[in-house]
């Protein structure tokens, strides 16, 4: 269990609880729930197995309200500028479903189901215009229904899903979004990601490689909440959440976890991990962009507490053009 109580000037405080379990190593139960003093609130029920059936299939089920009032956006493309800076709460209700069968122990075939609701109200940062004033033309700024399926094929051989120190791990997806079945717009999205870890001196310094490519295509509606983005704590950790939005985006982050302590607290192993980082990255709307000039790159440092196999705490600290950018929370970025 890991609750908190934190308070900033937008959101006052913030009571959040979370509970995390571990039946078996292929299995997690995530149960989180927040209520701030404002606009926010927040309850997301999460369970993924990787073994069910003796091993022949996996699961992952997801059901999430969310409502986040500090939601930053700054326009379409890699061009949008830090000026035209608006703010909005981005309330999200949603029910995300997996199944797929394992072919190998390392191979997976995974069919997926997404039902999202998006609404757009006026946040809570005051001195930022609202999105829906500065950007009344953009798609989704009114609300949006998704309905989407996603196949997606995935090799992963790390040494722990949590806490790797080793190996590979990569997929292949396809998204589809219809009208028939009740979206509120078409389009298809297509990606690919991979991250290669590669352990020195006795895993006490592992070298991580990350890489992922999307692209989409679909009807001019289609709303800003499915584009692919850039900026937070999983893609360019110098930027805010979200930062930049476009029709695909481009990314590599090069990581060295380097681990200073290792020691037993309270019956448990543990350890400490620094590691200077450095993304790249950029969106595009179009082939144009995609090879004109010009990535951005945040250089960094991140601080990890980590109780193996499954627990990993985090504090990553990135730095871009616009500023300094911290992130605090669990589980590595990649």
């Amino acid at each position: 269990m890991a609750p908190s109580v934190t308070y900033n000037n937008f959101r006052g405080f913030t009571g959040t609880f979370r509970y995390f379990a571990y039946p078996s190593p292929g299995e997690r139960l995530e149960v989180i729930a927040g209520y701030s003093q404002t606009i926010e609130r927040t309850l997301d029920l999460h369970y993924r197995n990787q073994d069910l059936f003796g091993d022949r299939f996996h699961g992952d089920v997801e059901l999430l309200f969310d409502r986040d009032c500090t939601v930053r956006f700054f326009g379409l493309g890699p061009e949008s500028e830090k000026i035209d800076e608006t703010n909005m709460t981005l309330q999200t209700t949603g029910f995300y479903g997996i199944f797929g069968v394992n072919i190998t122990p390392q191979a997976r075939l995974s069919l997926g189901e997404t039902v999202e609701s998006f609404d757009v109200l006026r946040g809570c940062v005051p001195n930022l215009p609202f999105t829906g004033d500065r950007f009344p033309d953009l798609p989704g700024v009114d609300g949006a229904v998704v309905h989407a399926q996603r196949a997606s094929l995935s090799y992963d051989d790390r040494d722990s899903p949590s806490t790797p120190t080793r190996g590979l791990s990569a997929r292949i997806f396809l998204e589809a979004s219809a009208r028939l079945l009740g979206s509120g717009s078409d389009y298809v999205k297509a990606g690919a990601e991979g991250a290669y870890l590669y352990p020195l001196f006795d895993a006490r310094l592992v070298l991580v490689a990350h890489g992922l490519f999307e692209a989409l295509s679909g009807e001019e509606n289609t709303p800003f909440e499915v584009l692919p983005r850039l900026g937070g704590a999983q893609t360019l950790r110098g930027f805010s959440p979200n930062r930049f939005f476009g029709n695909g985006r481009i990314l590599a982050n090069l990581e060295a976890r380097a681990s200073v302590v290792r020691w037993r607290l309270f019956g448990a192993d543990t350890e400490f991990q620094v590691a200077p980082f450095v993304d790249m990255g950029k969106v595009f709307q179009n082939a144009k962009q995609l090879f004109s000039d010009g990535i951005e790159v945040t250089p960094g440092i991140g601080f990890r507490g980590i109780s193996p196999p499954n627990i990993v705490g985090h504090i990553d600290l990135g730095v871009s053009r616009e500023g300094p950018a911290i992130y605090v929370g669990l589980d590595y970025p990649f």
